[in-house]
């Protein structure tokens, strides 16, 4: 049974990923999209940092 390669969507995907230079660019790309996703998050992260102290300290003074 061969029932997704007869599909003609199917079968460009996978002539895209069986062709060597199409598919690595394609998969570049995503790793290049995933990549800079995680730069960005990591910069949203650090400049997201309080720089004030707590207002409550441990262990609460009377």
């Amino acid at each position: 049974m061969n029932f997704p390669l007869e599909l003609p969507i199917f079968q460009f995907f996978y002539w895209l990923v069986n062709t060597p230079g199409v598919g690595a660019a394609v998969v570049g790309l995503l790793v290049a999209g995933a990549v800079t996703a995680f730069a960005l998050t990591l910069r949203w992260i650090v400049s997201a940092k309080n720089t004030e102290q707590e207002a409550h300290p441990y262990p609460p003074q009377h």
